[in-house]
């Protein structure tokens, strides 16, 4: 435990932890303090959460409680772990302590109480928010507050962060022949079965397909996602009944990145709502093949509804399928 005291200390005492944040003055004889550091560099986006590093530290009496509240209530997940994370000095790697229990989230406020006081004079608790369906396109803030035995109070209040109007569903994996049809406005893959069952035909905006050549000089084709209006390239696909012959514009792109998408550490790009609500489809086709991981597509619907980007995190030749990442928003 010495080594997560060591560790918040310095950062508290010299309130390295500015950035994203807003800090008060506070008197250095103070011996009760708090920072805070918002550690996600992304948009906030429904399907995403927004993590806060919240770090309270006294020198008089115990730490008792943190509180936050946000000025409008999250998602299912939001609230504090109730671990702290020390990096191990012999092997370099972060490992978890437990330092609070009682985490609870009721609406806008969520609760952690400090435990084994004794050890833990300073602890960085992590806060998690979820973006809701609520949220989009509102401004959100955070109070931070620290509370000790002795009754005193720190606290420290956060910008105001703009909800995306965006969202986001990762993971999703399309198999040819069966999980093949995609839904803009779901976020959703539904099988054959599923569409014509639950009558969801006018919602599909494109086909996956998988063949490793086509046509009669058998060229390259590889996986693809195609409108419902391409018969060309459907022409072997038993398709739905009653799927529209909708034309989804499909702009393919392999020089677009996005960090959330991706969800892996490592660069901080990302798409944001200008980037979908601006991009163009002057010479879009209706359909995207060669696709290979690493790449996507811009997408709009064929009423304009939607736009989104689909990003392809993984492709398999052999199971003939492929995991895609979206991120949408409706245009009107």
């Amino acid at each position: 435990m010495k080594k997560i005291v060591y560790f918040v200390l310095p950062v508290l005492g010299t309130l390295l932890l500015n950035a994203g944040c807003q800090n008060k003055e506070v008197d250095p004889g103070t011996t009760f303090k708090n920072d805070l550091l918002k550690k996600t560099t992304g948009p906030a986006v429904v399907g995403d959460r927004i993590e806060f590093a919240y770090a309270i530290g006294t020198l008089e009496g115990d730490l008792k409680d943190v509180r936050a509240e946000a000025s409008i209530a999250g998602g299912k997940g939001t609230g504090f772990s109730g671990f702290s994370w020390y990096t191990d000095r012999s092997t370099g790697v972060d490992k978890p302590v437990q330092t609070a229990a009682d985490t609870v989230t009721n609406g806008a406020v969520s609760t952690a109480s400090i435990i084994d006081v004794s050890k833990n004079k300073a602890v960085t608790l992590r806060y998690y928010y979820y973006p809701s369906e609520e949220g989009k396109g509102k401004d959100v803030s955070f109070l931070f507050i620290g509370t000790s035995s002795t009754g005193k109070e720190v606290a420290i209040q956060s910008p105001a962060y703009r909800i995306s109007r965006m969202s986001m569903k990762r993971s999703l994996v399309l198999t040819d022949g069966a999980k093949a049809y995609v839904s803009l406005a779901d976020m959703a893959v539904y099988s054959k079965a599923e569409v014509e069952q639950n009558n969801l035909a006018s919602k599909i905006d494109f086909v996956y397909i998988y063949r490793p050549t086509l046509g009669s000089g058998n060229f390259a084709f590889g996986h693809a996602l195609v409108a419902p209006s391409n018969a060309d390239y459907l022409k072997d696909v038993s398709l739905p009944t009653g799927l529209p012959k909708t034309r989804t514009a499909i702009d393919k792109r392999v020089d677009v990145k996005d960090a959330q998408l991706r969800n892996t550490a490592g660069f901080d790009v990302y798409i944001d709502d200008v980037d979908l609500e601006q991009t163009t489809f002057p010479s879009a086709a209706d359909y995207a093949y060669g696709l290979a991981a690493d790449q996507g597509a811009f997408v709009k619907t064929a009423d304009g509804a939607y736009a989104a980007y689909v990003y392809v995190n993984a492709v398999n030749n052999t199971t003939k399928s492929m995991t895609i990442s979206i991120k949408q928003i409706k245009l009107k």
